[in-house]
């Protein structure tokens, strides 16, 4: 079955249905609907890069694909200031997939996360473009500081980007690496604390 602007809401209000999360929300909003699902696909498209439209059983298949399209639809919820929706949304989605993205996190299209299980996206995080992040990962606070993250960017297991920081396009974050500093593009971060490997 392909996920259309038609069947969307019934396909989410039938997860909601079968969870523990309260979903008494009106989310009939057609441009919510076609700006999730676009985005969407550009997502959905990093693990199935054949496919041109969204298939139902592929998404199912995939605990990353929920909780990405989870995030996706809270984060327009809260765009569109339905708070109670963003909220049902983000908690289904981080119940369904393991990991955690907080609606108020931009991610930029094209986001693949492999694994993702204990992977929090925080608070007011922005991630650009085609990220792909593994499993154990953090973005968060310091200091009242959050992480801007540039385009393609790979996080391995276990990172931690924290505070106010700048990771620039085309970088690695090692496994297990800590990062308090900004990192420029087209280079490596390792260690702990990060330490900046020239590419």
């Amino acid at each position: 079955m392909i996920i259309s602007e038609v069947n969307f809401i019934e396909i989410i209000k039938f997860w909601m249905s079968k969870s523990i999360f309260d979903f008494d929300v009106n989310i009939d909003n057609k441009a919510i609907i076609i700006e999730t699902l676009t985005i969407f696909l550009s997502d959905y498209q990093r693990y199935y890069p054949d496919d041109n439209q969204i298939y139902l059983e592929n998404v199912l298949n995939r605990t990353e694909l929920q909780g990405i399209l989870l995030y996706r639809l809270a984060r327009n919820l809260f765009l569109s200031n339905n708070f109670k929706g963003a909220d049902a949304c983000s908690n289904l989605g981080r119940f369904l997939s393991g990991f955690e993205i907080y609606y108020s996190a931009k991610i930029g299209t094209g986001l693949k996360i492999n694994h993702g299980l204990g992977t929090v996206i925080g608070a007011k995080t922005v991630i650009g473009d085609r990220a792909l992040i593994h499993q154990g990962v953090t973005f968060g606070d310091k200091n009242g500081g959050r992480p801007t993250v540039g385009n393609d960017v790979i996080v391995y297991p276990g990172a931690k980007i924290l505070g106010q920081i700048n990771i620039g396009c085309n970088t690695v974050i090692a496994a297990n690496c800590v990062c308090f500093i900004d990192i420029p593009e087209n280079t490596t971060a390792v260690g702990v604390p990060a330490r900046i490997l020239k590419k």
